[in-house]
């Protein structure tokens, strides 16, 4: 499988989450939310993944990042799911989780960032 080509320069893509919630605010911040609150759970479910179950794993967070148009993580979590598994050591599964874990941060603080209104919609 070759890798996308989604910009890695791009923490989060607003009019990419624009167009997949169709421009409705209020499910922008439902997507936004259940991306928040589910999202580091996957990371923890990968950095004590198996090697059978890295792959998909891997998967589950790149689709999450992917919807909400986080390309940065969305990179990172397609180069894990790509890992072969004899590549996967205990010292590389945890570099990359430690990878993954900064690039989650930094998305998470953008997104906190965001200007949003009273109700917490993004403006």
């Amino acid at each position: 499988m070759q890798e996308s080509n989604w910009d890695e320069d791009v923490v989060f893509d607003r009019d990419h989450l624009k167009a997949f919630t169709s421009g409705d605010p209020f499910f922008e911040k439902q997507v936004l939310d259940i991306f928040v609150q589910n999202a580091p759970g996957y990371l923890e479910e990968l950095s004590q993944a198996s090697v059978d179950d890295w792959s998909a794993l891997a998967h589950k967070l790149k689709g999450a990042a992917r919807g909400i148009g986080a390309w940065r993580l969305a990179r990172a979590s397609e180069r894990a799911e790509l890992m072969e598994n004899s590549m996967l050591t205990e010292e590389i599964s945890s570099g990359v989780c430690a990878c993954l874990n900064v690039r989650m941060e930094e998305l998470l603080a953008y997104i906190a960032e965001l200007p949003k209104d009273e109700d917490g919609l993004l403006i």
